[in-house]
């Protein structure tokens, strides 16, 4: 049985940027945001089970006093992977997500067989593409906003026999979901090897083994594939390392989506763009979350 360690501090909304610095800084493996009410964010910051969360503890709460964060609380906590999984479950129920999407959570120990997949089949209805997701501990479970957000653009831009990238692929959702549109190839990456190992049992649960390629490590450590979709829902500071990155490996008439970005820092993303050769076709928000929607034009189209 795994655990997962992390730290939950409250602050100031205004502060969280500086503070989410300093985290990924510390080696956050990822960050949970919640509004305990207008003046006061609650965050959660994911750590490998190896570190010292003391120290990470300490650290955090010293370069916060150096930078002028007002840190109402800040606690060390350990959660096992039984406990967060049961806790999900609990609170989850099959749910639709977009135009074509549900979302059923999976316990894989119960071992659903074919009799349950066709309930849940029928459940969905013809219109519904059903998504079997049990995280462990892994990001991407369909209830964040982000997800969403990146569900409803895939399901408008991934087509049959696309190729698409997912970058940061968490639990897999993303990556399985363009396998199940009908994506001839999917390639998948993540840096944490907790995440690929779920992700890839996500695959199999969902029967996509044979159109995902999982990789563990960046975008670089991915094969040369010059993607027609490219998902990347992530927090912004990788986004903004990473978006050049992103951006040439897309293939001309490509869409690139990317997620993981508070409205209030969309614009920073936007900055980058419009430095690029790529062109902003649409800004979808979701409560106070942003996706973005870039094409890499065609040669002879211009960018507005």
């Amino acid at each position: 049985m795994r655990q997962w360690n992390y730290l939950q501090a409250s602050f100031p909304p205004d502060d969280l940027d500086e503070a989410s610095g300093i985290l990924w800084s510390l080696g956050t493996n990822g960050i949970e945001e919640d509004s305990l009410r207008s003046d006061r964010l609650q965050i959660k910051a994911y750590f490998d089970p190896l570190q010292d969360l003391q120290a990470l503890c300490h650290d955090f709460k010293a370069q916060c006093r150096s930078a002028g964060i007002s840190l109402f609380r800040c606690t060390a906590r350990i959660q096992t992977e039984r406990d967060w999984f049961r806790k999900w479950r609990q609170q989850l129920e099959p749910f639709s997500i977009g135009r074509r999407f549900r979302i059923v959570a999976i316990e894989r120990a119960a071992h659903p067989d074919a009799s349950v997949r066709a309930k849940h089949n029928r459940a969905a209805g013809q219109s519904r593409i059903p998504i079997f997701i049990e995280p462990g501990m892994a990001f991407g479970t369909g209830t964040h906003e982000t997800t969403q957000l990146c569900l409803e653009a895939l399901e408008r831009h991934v087509k049959p026999g696309t190729t698409c990238l997912d970058i940061g692929t968490g639990s897999g959702i993303l990556a399985i979901a363009a396998a199940k549109l009908g994506a001839r190839r999917v390639v998948a990456c993540d840096t944490d090897p907790i995440a690929i190992e779920i992700a890839v049992q996500n695959g199999a649960e969902n029967g996509c083994a044979a159109q995902v390629e999982w990789i563990l490590g960046d975008i670089d450590k991915t094969p040369a594939l010059r993607p027609e979709c490219l998902v990347a829902n992530l927090a912004v500071e990788l986004i903004e390392q990473e978006f050049s990155k992103f951006a040439l490996r897309l293939k001309n008439g490509a869409t690139m989506i990317l997620s993981g970005l508070l409205t209030r820092q969309a614009g920073r993303i936007e900055r980058l763009g419009r430095r690029s050769r790529l062109r902003l076709v649409r800004r979808a928000t979701k409560g106070e979350w942003t996706c973005l929607l870039y094409v890499r034009p065609k040669p002879g189209r211009l960018s507005p």
